[in-house]
């Protein structure tokens, strides 16, 4: 399934800005200069997370860039074990490049602690703390809620409540999954191909897949990060998830989050949220900086070299939702498609004096749909046809339902 991003990632921020600092960061950062002759340090980016779900584990490991590159370079044919206090040792495998998955299903279990190692291909190698599960908690709703947010814009804001009976989860780190169902605005049962390039002729048949209904996907960038030490018990009262507002095209029609809990030890509760901190506020650094956030992450027998990214062992609990648009707004028109769709066109299919026919190039390079026979009827205009995001959403999403959809 398609992945739709709308913001930049957290990680892809922090790739570039990390910075070295204590965990528990209050103070201000001042702007200093830095030389162009500044070395690029090549330190290894690790996130790891295991949890009490039993399956595939997956670690993610990857490579600083250069100040000012974009890529993210995904650290290859690394060696990755787990290896926990009851003499237990779980292998990975990479499955993908820099996605290294437990070879074996496992389960983090209560009162057995585990430690990260890896292995480069620099020789390197580099070894966690040990790390247990903090305790767990129940989320028992995931609600989805229209109101008006603090900028005045109204929409569907989605809220959660957990709680552990006793006492031992203290910090909360959520992430989300969300899933929704796209229609074509300007589809029809029909498509156009081609028969021939020269002489140029085109025709129309019934479509070979399915492109008006599809299911688009997005998953959070950002954490929401939660703590209840401050609170008289450790109850998770309606925290704020996610907002959609109203016009936006991912609730249209029907939408479905998932929301994850993390139950976090407090100092990876804390990791966390330096990090937030350093990539949410975009006036904490001044510019692009280099170095890295510590976290519990070492390189053996080296004081030179370095990793950034923090190992833990969560306690994991999850809950879907599903809701329509007309669930709360009934009288409300449905929000526009994702981009305007307001053109129409019609490409000539003659060749030009270039020996280019404006529909074979058109259907050849997926650039137009095709709508309708023109009604104007022109000479050599044959067809009424849209843009291809706007008669085929197989552009935003998949046309496989996905197996946990509900209708």
């Amino acid at each position: 399934m398609k992945q739709i991003k709308k913001h930049i990632t957290c990680c892809q921020i922090w790739f570039k800005t990390i910075l070295f600092l204590p965990l528990g960061l209050q103070s201000c950062i001042e702007s200093f200069e830095i030389p162009n002759n500044t070395a690029f340090d090549n330190v290894l980016i690790i996130e790891a997370s295991i949890t009490d779900v039993m399956g595939t584990q997956r670690i993610s490991l990857t490579r600083t860039s250069p100040l000012g590159a974009t890529e993210i370079v995904p650290e290859q044919n690394g060696i990755v074990q787990v290896q926990a206090s009851d003499g237990n040792t779980f292998a990975f495998q990479e499955t993908a490049p820099g996605i290294y998955d437990s070879v074996d299903d496992f389960a983090a279990v209560e009162g057995i602690s585990y430690s990260l190692n890896i292995a480069s291909t620099d020789g390197n190698t580099y070894s966690s703390t040990s790390e247990a599960l903090a305790g767990s908690a129940e989320l028992e709703e995931v609600i989805a809620r229209r109101i008006i947010n603090d900028d005045n814009i109204e929409g569907i804001e989605i809220v959660v409540n957990a709680l552990d009976p006793t006492g031992q989860a203290k910090f909360f780190r959520y992430s989300f999954e969300e899933t929704f169902l796209l229609i074509t605005p300007w589809w029809n049962q029909f498509e156009a191909y081609v028969i021939s390039q020269n002489p140029p002729l085109a025709d129309i048949r019934p479509r070979r897949q399915e492109e008006q209904f599809c299911y688009g996907s997005s998953s959070s960038q950002t954490s929401v990060l939660f703590s209840t030490t401050a609170l008289d018990d450790t109850r998770v009262t309606e925290l704020p998830i996610h907002f959609l507002a109203e016009d936006d095209y991912f609730i249209a029609h029907r939408y479905s989050i998932l929301v994850k809990q993390n139950v976090q030890s407090e100092e990876a509760f804390r990791y966390f949220q330096t990090l937030r901190e350093l990539s949410g506020q975009e006036n904490v650094l001044s510019q692009q900086q280099p170095g890295f956030l510590a976290g519990n992450i070492l390189v053996n027998g080296s004081s030179s070299r370095q990793a950034t990214g923090y190992f833990e062992v969560v306690s994991q609990t999850e809950k879907r939702i599903f809701f329509n648009y007309e669930d709360f707004f009934v009288l409300e028109g449905l929000p526009a498609w994702a981009v305007g769709c307001d053109n129409f066109f019609t490409p000539r299919l003659p060749l030009d004096r270039f020996g280019n026919s404006e529909v074979i190039l058109a259907i050849e390079n997926e650039s137009l749909e095709f709508y309708s026979d023109n009604p104007a009827m022109t000479p050599g205009e044959p067809f009424l046809m849209v843009p291809r995001i706007c008669g085929d959403c197989t552009v935003l999403g998949s046309n496989i339902k996905p197996d946990f959809w509900i209708d």
